[in-house]
C-alpha cells in the first residue's frame, strides 16, 4: 500500500468514477484502474464491484473510505497548521491595557482572535498609562490599549474608539426613571467622578460646572469598573465610559445617556518596528472590526440608545516623532 494507491482510491471516491479521477490526477483510466487493483491485493479488500464500465463501492470499501478520509483531514490540518506557522510564526503575543479595556474589550478580541489563531500564545497585562506608553515605546509590548493621548517616543498610535460617556445610577435611584440625564440632573447628587487622570475629567468638570453642578465630587477614582461598582452599592452618581458597562448587574446599576457630551477616547499604541509584523496586524485587524461591532451592540441596550452618534472607529494611524 503506498499513499499513490490512496489518493487514487481517495479521488475514486469523491468523483465517482476511475475517468474523473484520471483527470484530476492528471493520468490515464488504465494508470488508475492498475492503482486500484493494486491497493485491492494489498489490503485484501474487494473495495468496488464493476458493472461495464460503472463502479460502486462495495460496504468494505466504504468503511475504507472513511478511515482514509480521517487521515486526510489530518494531513490537511497539518497543512493549514504549516501554513500558519510560515505566515505567524510560533511565537507569542503580548498585550497590555488600561483597565477599562483590560477587564471588558480586549478579551472578547483576543477570544476572537484564538478561534482563529489558536496555536498563538498571548500574554496580557493590566497597567497604568505610564506604564503602557513605557512598554510600547521599548517593545517590551506588541500592542498596548490607552485611554489617555498617547505622547511617547518611538510608538505608533491609533485611535480605537471615541465614545460618548453614560450616567451610571443604582437601579433604585429616582433619575433612573428617566430616559436621558442632564448634567444639571446632577445637582445635590453624591457624585463619583474619574480622577484627573483621565483625559475626560476636565469636560466633565466644566459640563457640570455650566449646568450648576459643582458640589465636589464624594468619590474620584481613575477606573471606570471602580465606579460602576460603586454606585451599584448606592454611594453615588457617575459619567463612566460605556465600555465599563459590560458585566454590570442590572437589578443594581442602570445606564442612562448623559448631555452634554463627554466623549470617552481609546487608542492602540505599537512599537514602531522596521519590519512589521503579520501577527500584530492580524491582532489589530479583528481589534477594530470587533470594536466596530460592539458599539452597535452597545447602541442596541436601551439604557444607551443614541448616545454613540458621534463613535469613530474609522482611526488613522500617526506615527510620533522621536
Amino acid at each position: 500500500m503506498n499513499q499513490k494507491q490512496i489518493e487514487a482510491f481517495r479521488l475514486v471516491m469523491l468523483r465517482g468514477s476511475m475517468t474523473a479521477a484520471a483527470e484530476e490526477l492528471g493520468t490515464s483510466q488504465p494508470s488508475i484502474s492498475r492503482l486500484i487493483g493494486e491497493l485491492e491485493a494489498s489490503t485484501g479488500l474487494a473495495l468496488f464491484t464493476r458493472n461495464g464500465g460503472r463502479i460502486q463501492a462495495t460496504d468494505a470499501g466504504s468503511a475504507f473510505y472513511r478511515e482514509v478520509d480521517r487521515s486526510f483531514v489530518g494531513l490537511e490540518k497539518l497543512a493549514h497548521s504549516a501554513r500558519e506557522i510560515r505566515q505567524f510564526g510560533s511565537g507569542r503575543l503580548r498585550l497590555v491595557a488600561a483597565p477599562v479595556l483590560a477587564l471588558s474589550f480586549v478579551p472578547l478580541v483576543i477570544e476572537r482572535f484564538l478561534a482563529a489563531y489558536p496555536r498563538i500564545a498571548v500574554s496580557l497585562e493590566m497597567r497604568s498609562e505610564g506604564t503602557i506608553q513605557r512598554w510600547a515605546s521599548s517593545a517590551y509590548c506588541d500592542v498596548g490599549f490607552a485611554t489617555t493621548t498617547p505622547d511617547a517616543f518611538g510608538v505608533t498610535s491609533a485611535e480605537l474608539y471615541r465614545l460618548a460617556g453614560v450616567c451610571a445610577l443604582p437601579a433604585k435611584h429616582p433619575l433612573a426613571a428617566r430616559e436621558r440625564i442632564h448634567a444639571r440632573d446632577l445637582r445635590d447628587q453624591s457624585l463619583i467622578l474619574p480622577s484627573y487622570a483621565d483625559d475626560t475629567r476636565s469636560s466633565l468638570d466644566r459640563a457640570l460646572r455650566q449646568a450648576g453642578a459643582t458640589q465636589m465630587p464624594t468619590i474620584e477614582t481613575p477606573y471606570g469598573a471602580t465606579i460602576c461598582a460603586m454606585v451599584a452599592r448606592g454611594l453615588g452618581v457617575g459619567v463612566v465610559n460605556p465600555l465599563a458597562t459590560s458585566d454590570t448587574n442590572p437589578s443594581r446599576i442602570v445606564f442612562r445617556p448623559f448631555s452634554p457630551d463627554v466623549m470617552f477616547r481609546g487608542f492602540t499604541v505599537c512599537p514602531q518596528l522596521q519590519h512589521p509584523n503579520p501577527l500584530v496586524k492580524a491582532f489589530l485587524d479583528l481589534t477594530n472590526e470587533t470594536m466596530t461591532i460592539e458599539a452597535q451592540r452597545l447602541r442596541g441596550l436601551p439604557e444607551t440608545a443614541g448616545s454613540w452618534s458621534r463613535f469613530n472607529a474609522g482611526a488613522r494611524n500617526t506615527s510620533l516623532p522621536r
